[in-house]
């Protein structure tokens, strides 16, 4: 269904009065670059994903955050306010109405994904307001973009293996719900980008990515792009259907 410009112009005031009423104030020229970011309860360092976020701040971007109630008091919540703005950083038991942080964003990015929030949403179970968010985005089919680092179990981890293995099937399920997941130094491209890209999240043998087939053919049909962060293994028959499928492999080093 296609909507006259009337339409549009209406549907986009309602979507800022609202916005406005909860303190966030939308302007013509940020409507198409708002980013609604959710911090999890992950204790990892802040300053790579705030770096990435920045990076879209001075891109002309306006990233609006919502931190659940333990990454408070996991996360120096000043550090994030710093980089997005005072006014810009919401705490997920003080919102009276999530209405307006289900619409008027273009994107919902994860800096940081914790495995009980990835059980959460591979569930289906919304009981928090950030699970809610990003369940409802997924359901309208909306970009959602998440980061594997909290994900990533070294060698020397002490986690148990099936454990470790939860996390996996978890990324695999969201990533069939439609989430896009990235390296934390993806983040700013993946948001930057228009769609037509993906990046990788194959497996690694010996510290290398392997890039089969089987992922390229996993490709939807508009992903124009795939990059993959050297160093990396790309098999013949992948490098065959990415031509045939007109996918550019791209390295990233």
């Amino acid at each position: 269904m296609k909507f006259s410009p009337e339409i549009i112009r209406r549907i986009e005031a309602e979507v800022a009065k609202v916005l406005e009423q909860q303190g966030i104030v939308l302007t013509p020229a940020q409507s198409g670059k708002r980013i609604l970011a959710i911090f999890d309860a992950v204790p990892i360092d802040l300053a790579p994903p705030l770096a990435q976020l920045d990076s879209c701040i001075q891109r002309g971007y306006v990233i609006t955050t919502v931190l659940s109630d333990l990454a408070t008091k996991l996360l120096d919540v000043s550090r994030i306010k710093s980089t997005c703005g005072d006014e810009n950083v919401f705490i997920a038991s003080e919102i009276t109405n999530l209405q307006p942080f289900t619409d008027g964003f273009s994107s919902i990015v994860m800096p940081m994904l914790s495995c009980a929030m990835a059980a959460k949403l591979s569930s289906g179970i919304a009981d928090t307001p950030c699970v809610y968010l990003v369940f409802q985005a997924l359901l309208r089919r909306n970009r959602v973009i998440v980061t594997t680092d909290g994900f990533e179990i070294s060698d020397e981890s002490t986690i148990p293996p099936e454990i470790s293995e939860l996390g996996q099937n978890y990324i695999e399920t969201l990533s069939d719900f439609g989430v896009q997941f990235v390296a934390t130094d993806q983040l700013a491209d993946a948001i930057l980008a228009d769609g037509t890209h993906r990046f990788s999240t194959a497996d690694s043998a010996g510290g290398r990515n392997i890039i089969t087939a089987s992922v390229i053919a996993e490709l939807a049909p508009e992903i124009r792009e795939f990059r993959y962060t050297n160093p990396a293994i790309i098999t013949p028959l992948a490098r065959d259907l990415a031509a045939r499928k007109g996918v550019r492999l791209v390295a990233m080093d």
